[in-house]
């Protein structure tokens, strides 16, 4: 479990509190069923706020500075692609969202290889598993898309999966190598469940904004609509455990400098 210091713990206070007073909010106003738009965007700049001093918290050229700098890079594409692909205002905007979460996923990915001990034993097998289960995924993805969406987002999402279970495999390799990145492989699961809600919708939807196409007086759409809204909710804090896992190598990198410093 990575410690933070006293500005760190401030700015994940202040996310949550947004975070925490939106769902509040959301709940006195049924009507309105998402968050409002201030609460998202501030939790988020409190959140990338949080991804960046960790990252200048980093001794420079470092791997802890590269891993929190992978980390806060990523917080900046998968937040900018959420947005970007829950807008729903044109398929364009869509597709470039989607894309701006796969490079997200890809820059996680890259963070996780670098750090560390070399990719070999324990973590092969553990990102080689990630990979088949998100080929099957995508596969099983395309097959029911391909007549529904065009081909360009359908392989786009489908490989936003794929990328984001290699990061899934390398975060349990690493965890399994060293206990206090937990958290990491933790916060991806909570991506993968909420990533896999949203295809499931898109599979589902003959459009591609399906929550603007079901009836909510469908019984069928309901336990679908219940498990989209859950998938929403998970997803910014399965993001703060991402960001909290750059204080997992800064512990390790301080230790090593108090312990270089005694020898």
């Amino acid at each position: 479990m990575p410690v933070l210091d006293v500005i760190a713990w401030l700015l994940l206070v202040l996310w949550a509190s947004l975070l925490i007073g939106g769902l509040l909010l959301r709940r006195s106003r049924p009507h309105k069923p998402r968050l409002p738009s201030w609460m998202q965007t501030a939790s988020g700049l409190t959140l990338l706020l949080l991804a960046w001093y960790g990252f200048l918290l980093a001794r420079p050229g470092t791997e802890t500075a590269r891993y929190a700098f992978g980390i806060a890079a990523a917080t900046v594409l998968i937040l900018v692609g959420g947005h970007l692909a829950a807008g729903a205002l044109a398929p364009g905007r869509t597709w470039f969202g989607i894309s701006a979460t796969a490079i997200g996923y890809l820059l996680i990915a890259a963070a996780i290889t670098q750090y560390g001990p070399a990719l070999e034993g324990v973590r092969l097998l553990v990102l080689g598993l990630s990979l088949l289960v998100a080929a099957l995924a995508g596969l099983a993805f395309l097959l029911r898309t391909s007549h529904r969406h065009p081909v360009q987002t359908a392989a786009a999402a489908a490989y936003t999966l794929l990328l984001l279970f290699a990061a899934v495999g390398l975060a349990f390799g690493l965890a399994l190598t060293a206990p206090r990145f937990g958290i990491l492989p933790a916060g991806l699961l909570l991506l993968v469940f909420s990533d896999l809600t949203r295809l499931i919708e898109l599979a589902d939807s003959p459009s591609l904004f399906p929550h603007l196409g079901q009836s909510h007086a469908d019984p069928r759409s309901r336990p679908l609509l219940q498990l989209s809204s859950a998938a929403r909710l998970i997803r910014p804090p399965a993001q703060a455990l991402i960001v909290a896992s750059i204080w997992s190598a800064l512990q390790y990198s301080a230790g090593s400098q108090i312990s270089a410093f005694l020898s």
